[in-house]
């Protein structure tokens, strides 16, 4: 039969094109065989979501700046790992804010904090993040030496990060703020943060990443972490530093156990802190944190050998101090439930915000008026233990007018001890809490200035912010800050108290020439001509955020302070307390025109903020 050229052709079309095609295009079997041998890989969550505040918690930036840098997606490399840059230089100028007419402190600085970060998701179990830290002073540098072609400009660098600042920051200060793990999806959906983290809860009035100072703070420890949708409960632990730890050679140079002339003791921090939320009307925050200090090794008497007695604990000859145990419980009640904002739509916000101190202070005290008779410092039979008794109380609200116009008020209720004497610190004890407040309620622990803690406070503010389109936001807030207890110092933010004795500590007789802090043991203030005074100094800020571009922005700020009476009485006292000879004499720096009241003082700073 007979096949002409062009049948056969097609026969052979027919034949072999359904089997080339076959054999080109995959199957559905094949497809999933092949995707089977080839994962999808991993993308982080965060990076289509935003980072996570917890991973954010290093920068202190206004919540626009913040929201950019967190949703930005051009930093990620290879779906699972996040670098970032925060930059932040600071001038600041500060003066006479000690109110001494013969020294005015004026400081006059720039400093700076620059941090490069990672953040590493390789899986829904895990993430980790490193922060690499630079704090510094401009000029803080080695001066250049003598005859260098430079020391002309350099000779004057300066050396000291705040005059008089006893825990100053170093100067070149480059380490690890944060280096810490995330075990995801354990039992009861929980998770593990473990490592060097930065902790913020509240309005961090208790615990707070003090991100305002030049270094801030981080925790060396581990969280526990039960987050639902409307309830939160954690756990966490830290330790500023650990003890000896056996034969690789760690060894705390503070272990009062090994060192009989540290001064130092082995500190703990460790609580809960739990959130209960009812959507877009209250959140209540229950905590209880507790610090823990180990007993602290009485010198040794160089000539005896023998442990130095002891005028702290009359029951141990060999310890100066026993365990310390301060416990702070309270609560927060706000109807900020949205990240620390109002819902949408909602215009009145306020805080509530109350914590309450016991525990025991490592000390035992003997009855003053039976002292003289009962010398014996080692019968305790007419001791008690020492108790913290503190609490203080913070109420803050505001209303937003066209969502632009915010006018506030704050009441700040910090507990003083009227009485060192007796066996109650009654002095609030502030934890790791930071100097400044969250944005946007900024600026609400007790002003700009930086120049009083929340001990022995009474301190009532008033605020404006207005929030403009196009110029940023600006704010006017003044406060007046009295003394809670008119016997009790005030107090420095760091804590220690504004006092030519340490207040800090029980003090065997009546003190005075503190800044107005005097008492007798008979808890009676001393008569006239010497007076007690209430308010220690008003202070008028105002201050400016505005966003340059989304990734840097500009601040700036201004305060004023004014002494008051408690500071004026001090400065100017003609008389003061000897407390050698328990009698009144004349106020030598008063008649020699030393160290009297200048009552205006001043802070200013400039900042710019960068976020990447």
């Amino acid at each position: 039969m007979y096949i002409s050229k062009g049948y056969f052709y097609f026969l052979l079309l027919a034949v072999f094109l359904p089997l080339t095609v076959s054999m080109a295009v995959p199957t559905e079997q094949q497809n999933s065989e092949e995707a089977a041998v080839v994962p999808k890989l991993y993308v982080s969550s965060m990076k289509e979501k935003g980072i996570d505040p917890e991973y954010n918690r290093h920068m202190f930036v206004e919540p626009e700046l913040s929201k950019h840098s967190a949703n930005s997606g051009q930093f990620w490399l290879n779906d699972v790992l996040r670098f970032g840059l925060y930059l932040r230089p600071r001038q600041e100028s500060r003066y006479n804010l000690d109110f001494n007419a013969s020294d005015k402190g004026y400081i006059d600085r720039t400093v700076q904090t620059s941090s490069i970060y990672f953040i590493f998701d390789p899986s829904p179990y895990i993430q980790a993040k490193v922060t690499l830290q630079d704090a510094r002073v401009w000029g803080g540098e080695s001066p250049a030496s003598s005859g260098d072609i430079r020391a002309n400009f350099f000779n004057n660098t300066a050396d000291i990060y705040s005059k008089n600042q006893t825990n100053a920051v170093s100067l070149n200060q480059t380490g690890v703020r944060e280096a810490f793990l995330t075990l995801n999806q354990l039992p009861l959906r929980s998770k593990l943060q473990i490592g060097r983290q930065i902790w913020a809860y509240g309005d961090q009035r208790m615990i707070g990443g003090g991100n305002w100072t030049v270094n801030g703070l981080s925790f060396d420890g581990a969280r526990l972490m039960f987050n639902y949708d409307n309830f939160k409960i954690h756990f966490l632990m830290a330790r500023p530093y650990w003890t000896q730890s056996g034969t690789n050679g760690v060894v705390s140079a503070n272990d009062p156990k090994l060192n009989s002339a540290a001064t130092g003791t082995d500190t703990t921090l460790l609580g809960t802190y739990n959130s209960v939320t009812i959507p877009d009307w209250v959140t209540l925050d229950l905590y209880s944190l507790g610090v823990v200090r180990k007993w602290k090794k009485n010198p040794i008497n160089p000539v005896t050998g023998l442990p130095e007695s002891s005028n702290d604990d009359p029951l141990a000859a060999n310890r100066s101090r026993q365990n310390q145990n301060l416990i702070t419980t309270g609560f927060r009640l706000t109807n900020r439930t949205k990240g620390n904002f109002l819902p949408e739509g909602k215009a009145w916000d306020f805080t509530w915000e109350s914590a309450f101190q016991t525990g025991t202070s490592g000390r035992r005290i003997q009855d003053p008026y039976l002292k003289e008779y009962l010398p014996n410092e080692y019968d305790n039979s007419r001791t008690e233990r020492e108790k913290y008794t503190g609490q203080m109380h913070v109420f803050q609200t505001g209303y937003t007018f066209f969502k632009k116009l915010r006018l506030g008020g704050q009441v700040l209720y910090a507990s003083g001890d009227k009485n060192r004497a007796d066996a109650s610190v009654s002095t609030f004890q502030t934890l790791a809490n930071p100097r400044f407040g969250v944005i946007p309620y900024f600026n609400s622990v007790a002003g700009i200035s930086e120049n009083i803690n929340a001990q022995n406070l009474y301190s009532k503010s008033v605020s404006i912010t207005y929030q403009t389109e196009s110029f940023g936001e600006f704010q006017v807030t003044y406060f007046q800050n009295d003394k809670a207890e008119k016997h009790d110092a005030w107090y420095a933010i760091s804590g220690a108290a504004n006092s030519t004795s340490s207040l800090g500590e029980k003090n065997p007789y009546p003190v005075s020439a503190d800044k107005g802090s005097t008492e007798n043991y008979s808890n009676n203030s001393y008569s006239s001509p010497y007076a007690l005074g209430k308010r220690i100094y008003t202070e008028v800020d105002l201050t400016w955020h505005g966003q340059i571009n989304d990734f840097v922005s500009l601040w700036m700020g201004f305060g004023y302070l004014s002494a008051g009476d408690s500071i004026r009485n001090y400065r100017n006292s003609k008389i003061q307390y000897n407390t050698t000879t328990q009698s009144f004499e004349w106020n030598q720096n008063y008649l020699q025109g030393k160290n009297q009241l200048a009552k205006d003082a001043f802070m200013a700073y400039a900042q710019i903020n960068a976020a990447f």
